[in-house]
């Protein structure tokens, strides 16, 4: 019986082939990950994304209202006390989100969306969004 040139190339030989290796059959276990549990699906990584994206932009808000306060300084404590208490005001948007992603990652996806929201609540830039200096 004559063999099909194009079946040849697709078949593996048969067991008395002298190159035909049997190899134990690996299994690998299944996800384990229930559909309640943390993951990341595509919706909660386009959220969180937004969320960044918002967390940012309230960095930049920060960073205009600082640009546009004009608090005299009475003394040097006052002065030093208030140019602290902006740069956490710049910095406390981005370690709001880097601190949810990374304090919350074994937590359920809608509390990390609720600490997100959170945090847009009490971090917003009033001064900016007000429109005038601190």
């Amino acid at each position: 019986m004559t063999t099909d040139p194009h079946e040849e190339g697709l078949s593996w030989g048969s067991e008395n082939d002298p190159t035909h290796v049997d190899a134990p059959v690996v299994e690998h276990p299944a996800d384990d990950t229930e559909p309640g549990e943390p993951g990341t699906g595509s919706a909660l990584l386009v959220t969180l994304g937004v969320f960044g994206g918002v967390f940012l932009l309230f960095t930049v808000g920060w960073i205009i209202g600082v640009q546009r306060s004009t608090v005299p300084a009475t003394n040097l404590f006052f002065a030093f006390m208030y140019r602290l208490g902006q740069i956490l005001a710049i910095a406390a948007p981005a370690a709001w989100f880097v601190g949810v992603l990374v304090l919350a990652r074994e937590r359920r996806a809608g509390i990390r969306i609720l600490c997100l929201l959170l945090g847009v609540v009490l971090l917003a830039p009033w001064p900016f969004i007000l429109g005038r200096g601190a």
